[in-house]
């Protein structure tokens, strides 16, 4: 490598550095803008934990995406001046249109997951960190979604002849805006499946006030740390399911369904493990819905994102390229 390569290579880099800190800010920024509550005083003034933790997850679904990006396959094996330009403008482009999705994501959460209260109330009122924990996971899970969506290249048989990088950015964009939805889907419908695996209805529980000691809570930490668990997992197998290369959306598609289907299955069966086994003597559902034991949400949680990862990575079928 010669000494202009070499420059090359700094310049790009810290340009790479400096790009990545101002979609980080500009992420944080928008989050405040299209909040229906002042951030900056829930977080420093009022030191709420419920919008810090929903904050928590927005900003680490940006940094999930950030990262899938830089990692892609890019054309700075040349080195030119033209195709790093292209390499950053991609970043820029695909990293400013997942933070407009992302949340979008959490009013879709406002409105079709945590659907049963009042979701400025439960944050900035009760200071309800169950509720800021789904809100925590969901955004995760769509950042590794988005993750899985933008981290490969279309197969240039899907292409045409000679097409310009602009063409291949909007194809590309147009499918992660597919999966975007089918994903979203995906989160909706597993929300509805998980709250009726239960007697009593998981956001009931996340909502519910209670006293101790003469102090009233704000919600069950526990049941949302829980549920929001389940949806990073859920996260992780979207991932799986939409990671690697686009070689056509008969095949991208199936492998979308095969992997979604299979992990969404496993996700309820593994919580019975989690509660026959792991949990000892213990029961899981009394520990997280009447102790609201934060102890359980976090076991539940880690064992479930730990067999969607395996099943992420070993279930995704293989097809021949287009």
């Amino acid at each position: 490598m010669n000494d202009t390569t070499d420059l090359s290579e700094l310049i790009y880099i810290a340009a790479m550095i400096l790009l990545v800190s101002m979609l980080l800010l500009l992420a944080r920024v928008l989050y405040a803008k299209l909040s229906r509550f002042d951030v900056d005083h829930e977080l420093s003034e009022s030191d709420n934990p419920a919008v810090g933790t929903s904050l928590f997850g927005f900003m680490s679904a940006v940094v999930i995406v950030l990262a899938a990006l830089i990692a892609t396959d890019n054309h700075r094996a040349s080195d030119t001046p033209v195709a790093l330009a292209w390499d950053l403008g991609e970043v820029a482009i695909y990293g400013l249109v997942s933070i407009f999705l992302l949340r979008f994501s959490g009013w879709i959460n406002d409105r079709l997951i945590l659907h049963r209260f009042e979701n400025k109330k439960e944050l900035v009122e009760d200071r309800n960190v169950g509720a800021g924990a789904v809100l925590c996971g969901t955004y995760i899970a769509t950042g590794l979604m988005l993750a899985g969506a933008l981290s490969g290249r279309v197969s240039p048989a899907l292409l045409p002849e000679k097409a310009e990088r602009w063409e291949v950015m909007a194809y590309e964009l147009g499918i992660s805006l597919a999966f975007f939805v089918l994903g979203q889907l995906v989160l909706i419908l597993y929300a509805q499946v998980y709250q009726r695996l239960f007697k009593k209805n998981p956001l009931d529980a996340i909502a519910e006030d209670y006293e101790v000691d003469g102090r009233k809570h704000g919600g069950n930490a526990a049941a949302g740390i829980a549920m929001g668990g389940n949806m990073v997992a859920v996260g992780v197998v979207l991932w799986g399911g939409t990671r690697g290369d686009f070689i056509g959306w008969q095949q991208n598609l199936l492998a979308f369904a095969v992997v979604s289907g299979i992990g969404l299955g496993m996700l309820p069966l593994w919580r019975v493990f989690v509660d026959r086994v792991l949990m000892g003597k213990a029961n899981l559902v009394d520990e997280i819905y009447r102790d609201r034991n934060t102890n359980a949400a976090f076991l539940e949680s880690v064992t479930l994102v730990g067999v969607a990862v395996v099943v992420a990575l070993m279930v995704r079928p293989t097809f021949p390229a287009a």
